[in-house]
């Protein structure tokens, strides 16, 4: 790694604070023996190539170092490497949860872009990082509309970057520590097109009884979160969990009917969703998904939108019975 980690020249690249020449030490010190150093690498690290849920251009650089991290035993905190990762394809992940990762409206827009024009726009923001580092003011060189198409491309990159990194996720799903194997569940989630792959680690997870059932409650989210027409034996699975006696497999069941389901979601599920919504307004639990009930009260707006109304209408109705008579 440290070779690769010199082949390339950071330098010329940007993150959040202009030049990308701090990178490639910060990535190193993930390896460190000290926990402090390596809290503080990751801590820079999701400050310059992640900043507030942006990515950069160094951003789809750093992915394939980050990704021999997460495919090696010896490195500590594994499962912060990938959870880095995850964030790196898709920015705040639980903001896709109920909707799933825009990845066609992404690409369609980046093709709209010649390549020329991208190159334009690159060079016109490393000068004006130059200039600003050095404490001048200068006015950003792009317009509103031209930033957030330039941010798309380095979010694309970024993706594609940990796309690439699949099979290494997938190696993860076995691995004996159950954190690592959870955070590649929730990283492998956000690649459809790598649906055909992905689906059999995650059946495996999630029909193992061994398995811690968090493990079975994320992968079966997971399973719905890559989309698809629903088939065997992903519908078989789901519907066993369905009618489970375990709640929270019931949940995740429910959740990821009605991803692939759409207003075909079985009724059972829609059940299911109905009764969590209800319940929503208590601690239903959080999830790296989002809290329960929440979702579940998102995802019926998608598949059953008059009863996700009733559900509203009820939590109205007890806020407002709950208030004291002057107010």
């Amino acid at each position: 790694m440290p070779r690769d980690l010199n082949s390339i020249d950071w330098a010329s690249l940007t993150h959040a604070y202009g030049s990308a020449e701090d990178v490639p030490d910060l990535i190193r010190a993930l390896r460190s023996p000290d926990a402090e150093v390596r809290q503080e690498a990751l801590y820079e690290l999701y400050g310059n190539i992640y900043h507030q849920g942006s990515r950069y251009e160094a951003s789809a650089h750093a992915v394939p170092f980050l990704l021999e991290l997460a495919a090696d035993p010896s490195t500590p905190d594994r499962h912060e490497v990938i959870h880095l990762l995850a964030d790196l394809a898709v920015g705040y992940g639980h903001h896709h949860v109920a909707t799933g990762f825009p990845i066609t409206s992404l690409r369609e827009a980046v093709a709209q872009v010649p390549d020329q024009t991208w190159r334009s726009w690159s060079q016109a923001m490393k000068a004006w990082y130059d200039v600003v580092a050095t404490g001048q003011r200068q006015p950003i060189p792009l317009t509103k509309p031209e930033r957030r198409l330039l941010e798309t491309r380095h979010e694309l990159a970024a993706y594609d970057a940990v796309r690439a990194g699949v099979p290494t996720l997938l190696a993860c799903l076995t691995d004996l520590d159950a954190e690592v194997a959870g955070e590649a569940i929730h990283a492998l989630a956000w690649f459809p097109e790598e649906g055909a792959a992905i689906r059999p680690g995650l059946i495996a997870v999630a029909s193992d009884d061994r398995q811690p059932a968090q493990l079975a409650e994320a992968a079966l989210v997971a399973l719905g979160l890559l989309g698809g027409a629903p088939a065997q034996p992903v519908t078989d699975l789901l519907d066993a969990n369905l009618s489970g006696a375990d709640a929270h497999l019931r949940w995740a069941a429910a959740v990821a009917w009605a991803h692939l389901g759409g207003d075909r979601t079985p009724d059972s599920a829609v059940a299911e969703l109905r009764t969590w919504a209800i319940s929503g307004r208590q601690n239903t639990g959080q999830t790296a998904w989002g809290q329960r009930g929440s979702l579940a009260l998102q995802m019926l707006d998608r598949v059953a939108a008059p009863v996700a109304e009733q559900v509203r209408a009820g939590h109205a109705t007890d806020v407002l019975a709950e208030q004291p008579s002057s107010n």
